[in-house]
């Protein structure tokens, strides 16, 4: 197999990208605009040669997924946030559970979801690109450091569509300078928003320079933002926040509800995307599979965040003891910034008994084998994890409940937080056994 060469093939599955995936010759190929199920003459684009997987293109598709449609967003063809788009909602959601059992050997009991699929994110990050005067904001085509526009996102909550066509049309009649990724001049780079979808939005707006910058200019002409903040990035990478943030004008919180409790969350705190569906995840991270509470002396909520989790537990048990990392969101739990290990190694060489529950909602890459065998030695009575990633919890679940592990699963949930795209998140019930 070499670039130029064409193909038949039929995708299986789908990547994390979103790619339908096809096994030729023990070769995985990725095929942008395949969906499983579906056939198709593709001509082969990359070979790795680190691993054994290719990229392809659809020359001709022989026959359609019956839930295929015409992507309702006109920038589908090149943003690729969105790689489920031309596929209908209800043919997504039974294409995430299967896959979910198939591929990952997870056996969800349903997959909750809303009803619309768009409009749903309370928050966005974009990457200023363009000329002056002509600057857009969008997102990084995948492998690449050009910029799709995103104007008229239509998964974005109107509140954050409308903010960031203001500010890409006041950045482009004030001639700003758009940072430039390959050779590291320009000053505005990234813009983070968030709304509580009743009209109040923050914006953080990060600039490869301190001095040399508009963005004082920039904020003081910005009239939907409820409150805009500034913060620094003048590092190479993908990381996209900025350090030092400071506040330019008006609020730096936002109040957002998740069923019956509310946060408060700032410009670069973290925030579920989709709050309606995660308010729902986040009720059943906190209960049993059949939906009553649990009760308790002790309980730990691990990767905490913004501490909607530790409200619902602090209804439920004597002590609620949480430990988050990133420091905005542990001043909003009125904690000091704290790893989990360094957390748990604490709580294990304080002798105290086993906690009755340990909540954890860990980032995409999982709790991590040091973490996992932590928590194998605290032995709690019940362990309540709730996942982005379905390759990071496989493995956290093979620690948790294999050879060495001290736990079994009794049930797991799917919740499809972000429509359109291939994501999915899992709560998954565990219970500790001697």
């Amino acid at each position: 197999m070499k670039p130029g060469d064409t193909l038949t093939v039929m995708a299986e599955t789908l990547s994390k990208h979103g790619d339908g995936v096809a096994r030729v010759d023990g070769m995985e190929l990725h095929v942008a605009g395949l969906l499983p199920g579906e056939t198709g003459d593709v001509e082969i684009d990359y070979v790795s040669r680190q691993r054994p997987r290719a990229h392809a293109s659809v020359v001709t598709r022989r026959n359609t997924h019956p839930g295929r449609r015409t992507a309702p967003c006109p920038h589908h063809s090149r943003c690729s946030g969105c790689a489920l788009m031309d596929m209908d909602l209800a043919s997504q959601r039974e294409l995430k559970r299967r896959d979910l059992e198939r591929t990952w050997g997870l056996l969800v009991d349903r997959l909750v979801s809303d009803p619309s699929g768009l409009g749903y994110r309370h928050s966005s990050k974009r990457v200023f690109s363009g000329s002056p005067g002509e600057v857009i904001l969008g997102s990084f085509m995948r492998g690449t450091h050009s910029v799709a526009d995103m104007r008229g996102c239509l998964v974005d909550h109107p509140d954050i569509a409308a903010c960031a066509d203001e500010v890409a049309d006041v950045a482009s009649d004030l001639l700003v300078v758009p940072y430039d990724e390959a050779d590291g001049e320009g000053d505005l780079r990234y813009a983070w928003f968030k709304t509580d979808g009743h009209g109040n939005t923050v914006v953080a707006l990060i600039t490869a320079d301190p001095r040399l910058t508009r963005v004082h200019d920039l904020a003081a002409r910005l009239e939907r933002p409820a409150g805009v903040a500034w913060g620094v990035n003048s590092a190479r990478g993908n990381d996209m926040r900025g350090i030092g943030l400071r506040p330019l004008r008006g609020r730096q919180t936002l109040q957002l509800g998740f069923g019956e409790v509310f946060t408060h969350v700032g410009p670069l705190g973290f925030l579920q995307p989709n709050p309606h569906v995660a308010a729902a995840a986040y009720h059943d991270l906190v209960r049993v599979p059949a939906g009553g509470a649990v009760h308790g002396r002790v309980a730990f909520d691990l990767y905490a965040g913004a501490g909607v989790t530790t409200q619902l537990l602090r209804r439920q048990f004597h002590e609620v003891i949480p430990c988050e990392s990133f420091p905005e969101s542990a001043r909003t739990l009125g904690i000091e910034p704290q790893l989990v290990e360094e957390f748990l190694a604490r709580m294990l060489a304080s002798g105290q008994r086993p906690p009755d529950l340990v909540v954890a909602n860990p980032p995409r890459g999982g709790l991590g084998p040091t973490v996992c065998t932590q928590l194998n030695d605290v032995r709690a009575s019940r362990l309540h994890l709730m996942s982005c990633s379905p390759t990071s919890l496989v493995e956290d679940l093979r620690r948790l409940t294999g050879e060495h592990g001290r736990y079994k699963v009794i049930g797991a949930r799917g919740f499809d937080t972000l429509p359109q795209t291939n994501h999915v998140e899992v709560v998954v019930w565990l219970v500790g056994q001697s």
